[in-house]
């Protein structure tokens, strides 16, 4: 299922953990990355119940720059109640 979806059901009986997919955190650019997890943390974390991640785990062949983006931009959005 979209992540946003179950977020719709869901959203107010589970927490959701990750969707930042690996592919990108492999292979895209660190910009591609922060605007892929402010378009989660925009649609997912306010009313709370959102950690931003990997869509799995944090293999080693992901770009370091990316996985840094990742959290840098975690991270700049505060903590929660989160407004994006």
């Amino acid at each position: 299922m979209d992540i946003r979806e179950v977020k719709r059901r869901y959203g107010d009986v589970f927490c959701l953990i990750g969707n930042i997919d690996v592919d990108v955190l492999s292979r895209s650019t660190p910009e591609m990355v922060r605007q892929q997890a402010r378009g989660l943390l925009r649609d997912l974390a306010p009313g709370g119940g959102y950690c931003l991640g990997s869509g799995n785990t944090v293999p080693s062949y992901v770009r370091l720059e990316n996985y840094r983006a990742m959290i840098e931009e975690g991270l700049s959005s505060g903590s929660y109640p989160i407004k994006v």
